[in-house]
C-alpha cells in the first residue's frame, strides 16, 4: 500500500514538472526589456532654469515619450526627425530645489528610466492669502467667486480657501477641492484646497487635506496631521495664553504645525511664546476674511520659492520659508549663516552672520526700523530710513541652541515678521 502511494506521488510530481518546466525555462531565458537612455542631462548634474532633455529609445520602441522632474508637470518630448531620439525642455523652477530625478515615461513601463540630478534656482517672493471663508460656512458667496476675486481683483499669487470643516458637507468639500485645482495654473496663480479645524481649544488651518474628517481632540489631531504629512497653521492665537493649552509644546505636533498667524502685537507675543516653548513655526499674514474681499484686506504672506507652482507652494510652507507682512508689495529676505528663513542649521556654528534685505517699490514706504531677535529678545537694531536696505551683522552668541528672526517697521507703522533660523552655537 505504501509502495503504491509513493509511486503515484512520484508520477504526479513528474507530470507537474513536465508541464511547468518549459515555462520556467522560457522565463529564465527571457531577456530584460532594454531601457530608454537619457542623453541629456547627465547623472548628478546641477540644473537651473530651463533644461534640455534628450532621450534615446531602444530599437522598435516608439513614442509618445514624456519627461518630468520627480513628477508633474510632465512634458511631451518631440521626435528628432525620423530617429529614435526625442527632445524637449523642462522648467526646473517649477519644482523644489534639492535632489530630484529626471523621469522618462514611455509606452512600455519596463523601458522607463530615471536619472538623479540636483536642482538649484534662486528663490523669488510670491504673495499669498492662506486663510479665508465663503458662504459655505460663515462667509459670503461661493468658492469659484472667491478664487476669481483673489486672482483677478486682489491679484494674489497664491490663495487658499479654508472654510470650517465642521460645517461643510461632502458635496461642498468636493466643490472646494475641485475649484481650487481647476483655477490653479502653475506660473500664473496657485490655489490649493484647505480647511479650518474649529474647536474651543483653538482654530487651525490644514493645507491640502485629503479628507474633511479629523479627530476632534488636540492630541488626536496632531497625530493624524503628522501621519498624513499635511501642513498646518495656528490661527488668530491672541497672546497664546488661552489657546492650544497655552501653546504647550508637543513633539508630534511640531511635526504637523509649521505656521502661526502673526499680524498684531499680541500675536507677536504668541509667536515668541511658542518659539520659546520649542515650536518650529513661521509667521503667516493671512486675512481670515469673512467678507467678499478675498486677499485685499490688510495682511499677506510672502512665500519664498523658485517658481510659482503647487509643488513649490506646498514645499515652501512645509519648510517655513515665508514671512508675514502688512505691506502688500514689500519683500523681505533674512538669512543666518547663509541659511534662508525657516531653516534649522544642524551643524554647530561658532559665529552668527545675519543678512537682512528689505525692498519696497513705493517711495513713501520707508523702513524705519529693523529689529533682530535672539530667543525672543531684541539684541540689535538698525534704523535705515530707506525703502531699500541691506543690513549685515555678525556676532558670537553664548553656546547652546538659539533662534533668530527680524521684525521690520515702516514709516506708516506697517510691520513685517520673518520666519526664524535655528542654530546651535558650539563651545569655544
Amino acid at each position: 500500500m505504501n509502495t503504491n502511494k509513493h509511486y503515484f506521488q512520484w508520477v504526479i510530481t513528474l507530470f507537474a514538472l513536465t508541464l511547468v518546466g518549459p515555462f520556467v525555462t522560457a522565463w529564465a531565458e527571457q531577456k530584460p526589456e532594454p531601457k530608454a537612455e537619457i542623453v541629456r542631462p547627465k547623472a548628478d548634474q546641477e540644473l537651473t532654469g530651463r533644461i534640455n532633455v534628450q532621450v534615446k529609445l531602444p530599437d522598435k520602441l516608439t513614442g509618445p515619450v514624456y519627461a518630468g522632474l520627480g513628477g508633474p508637470p510632465w512634458i511631451k518630448l518631440e521626435q528628432i526627425q525620423d530617429s529614435n531620439e526625442w527632445k524637449g525642455q523642462l522648467n526646473s523652477r517649477m519644482v523644489p530645489n534639492g535632489n530630484q530625478k529626471v523621469i522618462v515615461k514611455t509606452i512600455n513601463k519596463r523601458s522607463d528610466v530615471a536619472l538623479d540630478v540636483k536642482v538649484g534656482n534662486p528663490l523669488k517672493i510670491y504673495f499669498a492669502d492662506l486663510h479665508s471663508h465663503t458662504g459655505f460656512t460663515d462667509g459670503h458667496f461661493l468658492p469659484f467667486i472667491a478664487h476669481d476675486y483673489a486672482r483677478r481683483t486682489a491679484k494674489l499669487d497664491i490663495f487658499v480657501l479654508t472654510d470650517h470643516l465642521e460645517y461643510v458637507d461632502d458635496t461642498e468639500w468636493l466643490d472646494m477641492r475641485e475649484t481650487a485645482w481647476d483655477t490653479s495654473e502653475d506660473g500664473k496663480f496657485v490655489s490649493i484646497p484647505g480647511l479650518e479645524w474649529t474647536k474651543k481649544i483653538g482654530h487651525m488651518n490644514i493645507y491640502d487635506p485629503k479628507t474633511r474628517r479629523w479627530p476632534s481632540d488636540l492630541d488626536g489631531f496632531y497625530k493624524a496631521a503628522a501621519e498624513t504629512g499635511v501642513t498646518c497653521k495656528f490661527n488668530h492665537p491672541g497672546t497664546g495664553e488661552k489657546v492650544f493649552n497655552g501653546m504647550a509644546y508637543s513633539e508630534i505636533g511640531d511635526r504637523a504645525v509649521q505656521l502661526m498667524e502673526v499680524r498684531r502685537p499680541e500675536e507677536e507675543t504668541a509667536y515668541i511664546r511658542a518659539l520659546k516653548l520649542g515650536w518650529h513655526i513661521a509667521p503667516d499674514g493671512s486675512d481670515d476674511t469673512h467678507s467678499p474681499n478675498w486677499g485685499s484686506r490688510f495682511a499677506w504672506s510672502g512665500v519664498l520659492m523658485p517658481g510659482l507652482s503647487k509643488r513649490n507652494v506646498l514645499d515652501a510652507l512645509k519648510n517655513r520659508r515665508c514671512y508675514s507682512t502688512l505691506d502688500r508689495n514689500c519683500t523681505l529676505r533674512f538669512k543666518v549663516n547663509d541659511a534662508t528663513m525657516g531653516s534649522i542649521i544642524s551643524e554647530p556654528v561658532s559665529n552668527v552672520n545675519v543678512i537682512v534685505v528689505v525692498n519696497d517699490p513705493d517711495e513713501d514706504d520707508l523702513t524705519t526700523k529693523i529689529e533682530l531677535f535672539e530667543d525672543g529678545v531684541i539684541v540689535q537694531t538698525d534704523e535705515p530710513k530707506s525703502t531699500n536696505r541691506r543690513w549685515r551683522t555678525m556676532f558670537k552668541p553664548n553656546p547652546g541652541g538659539h533662534f533668530y528672526f527680524v521684525k521690520i517697521t515702516q514709516k506708516d507703522e506697517n510691520m513685517l515678521w520673518s520666519a526664524p533660523v535655528w542654530v546651535t552655537v558650539g563651545e569655544s
